[in-house]
């Protein structure tokens, strides 16, 4: 009878494996970089003559902050980039109605500081709730919605008094670890 497999060809097929495995990875890692840059591109229209000249002076260097608390938890998120020539020249008032939802905070020579308020929780945290009288573990997408992404099998009534009284009101959290965490201690 044949040998399907012979000792020497091991190294090989566990250097292809590996290669294998390292393309693809490779391969991800670029797409999730093209998917981030593509999300943060800015498509602008050409800019005039005079947003030129302003382009050329310092204004350029002034950066644009938008601020967004959310109600639930009281967190403000800060994201920050450059000014665009777009809005070289424009006026607080002028941005105010670009960015319409925005209130302009800060209008000076180094920065401009948008702000607003929104329901819900930044994108991304973790909320242990309860969904149809079961704990479950929820995810916020940063526009006020929820989505579910585990739901157990530990039914509230089963939880101590003070358990499913925090249950009740939501636990929230921003790491997903910490978040399976307490859903152990919760079933313990």
């Amino acid at each position: 009878m044949k040998k399907i497999i012979s000792y020497k060809m091991v190294p090989i097929y566990i250097f292809a494996i590996f290669l294998g495995a390292m393309t693809g990875y490779l391969i991800s890692v670029k797409q999730n970089e093209m998917e981030r840059e593509a999300k943060s591109a800015k498509y602008e229209k050409p800019f005039s003559i005079q947003q030129e000249a302003l382009a050329k002076r310092a204004d350029f260097y002034k950066k644009l902050i938008f601020k967004t608390k959310y109600l639930e938890n009281g967190e403000v998120v800060r994201e920050e980039q450059k000014l665009t020539p777009s809005l070289y020249g424009k006026s607080k008032e002028e941005l105010e109605k670009i960015y319409s939802g925005w209130k302009v905070i800060k209008f000076d020579d180094e920065e401009i500081v948008l702000y607003r308020e929104k329901e819900g929780l930044p994108p991304d945290y973790y909320i242990i709730s309860v969904v149809d009288g079961y704990v479950a573990l929820l995810k916020s997408d940063g526009n006020g919605h929820k989505e579910i992404v585990e739901k157990t099998d530990i039914p509230l009534e089963s939880l101590t008094p003070f358990d499913r009284e925090r249950v009740m009101k939501n636990i929230i959290t921003k790491d997903k670890d910490e978040a399976y965490q307490i859903l152990a201690n919760l079933s313990s």
